[in-house]
């Protein structure tokens, strides 16, 4: 089946379990002799009787699938597992077979948690589990759009599953919290200055490196941006983890991978006392029309430890027709400038006088990034898959030549960085 009719066919199901879908209750503690696990279930039975719900080995953060009636619950065997003739009749479904169990969950659930007896399938052996509940809510309420879902599908295949703008907390998201909290760990050396400094941070389950601050004269400061630089962190990892699980519903080359989050590229541009900057870059997927290629900064305030709004540096917003920022005439004609500028005496064209320059889909696709030894690069950044191969810095500019376009107090973000080589 092509892709693209996957993604509908995928997209068709995904809404219709969010029309039915029912606050959870988040369960942690032990699997005996397996370890320890954190499961949610749903809170109401849907009209034929069955609750479904997930769990995952926290050593691992790999969801498995679980379906049946509230005392009889069942996992379902990996894709790979299953018969051959199973497999290709139920190829391309995007569901989980539960006609095929790899283990059962027999239990009782209360106020207090769930216990009872998981056995294997294939062999009988039984183990024994005990969980409290931990918390309860609405995954509907933290899902993302309908927007986010089909670009997800199509770009890469899979996404992190929370919204753009919710925090992944104990109160908003506790079964993602806890996959992920805990588990990342300093790597590599300390990077900087006696001042301002970071270090690499590594969940080994994904192998994704993100930076956290280690050192700033601010400690207020340094604990906001670290938690941002954390969500940063956990939403990929999540992402990474949703694509580990596809190998319960999926078919598909990357089934059951990273999704390529192993391979991604997370680099710190710049760093001084007034400011961080950070690029993601790589191409993830996982079952897509198409890998998501991609290159995006990320810029954050040390000054007021929050992610940096560009207006503060630059006049790079202005208020549009229909209420939306859009880039303001100063900053277009700034560009305009610096882009003639550099193209001037290497002009590509289509051969009917139209321009090639990357520079040239600003600033639609435009984004920031800081670089050493103290530039402003005008980024094309967010571009569709086929234009993939503009990504990246196309046009910049020493600090000191921003003088048209700076801020009033925008000159206290350009202050020198520290050295990251």
């Amino acid at each position: 089946m092509r892709p693209l009719i996957r993604i509908v066919l995928a997209l068709i199901a995904l809404r219709a379990g969010f029309a039915d879908a029912a606050p959870r209750t988040v369960y942690e503690g032990t699997l005996q002799g397996a370890g320890a696990v954190v499961m949610e279930l749903d809170n109401r039975p849907a009209a034929d009787g069955t609750i479904s719900g997930r769990y995952f080995y926290t050593q691992y953060g790999i969801d498995i699938p679980l379906h049946g009636k509230p005392a009889q619950l069942v996992e379902p065997l990996d894709r790979s597992a299953l018969p051959d003739d199973v497999r290709n009749m139920t190829r391309d479904s995007g569901e989980a077979d539960f006609d095929h169990p790899a283990a059962t969950w027999r239990g009782t659930q209360d106020k207090d948690g769930y216990r009872g007896q998981w056995t294997d399938a294939r062999t009988g052996k039984t183990r024994g589990f005990t969980l409290r509940r931990i918390a309860e809510y609405d995954p509907d309420a933290v899902a993302r759009s309908s927007v986010e879902a089909i670009t997800d599908r199509i770009a890469g295949g899979v996404g992190s599953g929370i919204a753009s703008g919710v925090a992944i907390d104990m109160r908003q998201a506790p079964y993602a919290t806890l996959k992920l909290a805990g588990h990342a760990q300093p790597a590599g050396p300390e990077i900087g200055s006696g001042t301002v400094a970071y270090r690499m941070w590594r969940d080994p389950r994904t192998k994704l490196m993100y930076p956290r601050l280690s050192r700033h004269p601010d400690p207020v400061v340094m604990a906001g941006v670290n938690r941002l630089l954390e969500q940063q962190h956990w939403r990929m990892n999540l992402a990474a983890l949703a694509c580990a699980s596809t190998r319960y519903t999926d078919d598909g080359p990357a089934a059951g991978s990273l999704g390529d989050y192993d391979d991604e590229h997370v680099t710190v541009t710049w760093l001084s006392p007034a400011a961080l900057g950070i690029v993601e870059s790589g191409s993830t997927y996982c079952g897509g029309a198409h890998p998501n290629n991609h290159y995006e900064p990320v810029t954050f305030d040390l000054l007021r430890g929050t992610y940096l709004d560009w207006n503060r540096v630059i006049d790079a917003t202005t208020a549009g027709k229909d209420g939306d920022p859009g880039t303001s005439p100063a900053l277009e004609s700034f560009i305009t400038r610096l882009r003639d500028k550099a193209t001037q005496s290497e002009q590509v064209t289509n051969g009917e006088g139209n321009s090639l320059s990357c520079a040239d889909v600003f600033p639609e696709y435009l984004a920031f990034e800081l670089d050493a030894p103290g530039k402003l690069s005008f980024v094309v950044s967010g571009i569709g898959h086929a234009a993939g191969a503009c990504l990246g810095p196309q046009l910049d500019v020493p600090f000191a030549a921003l003088a048209p376009i700076l801020k009033p107090d925008g000159a206290r973000y350009l202050v020198p960085g520290v050295k990251l080589k």
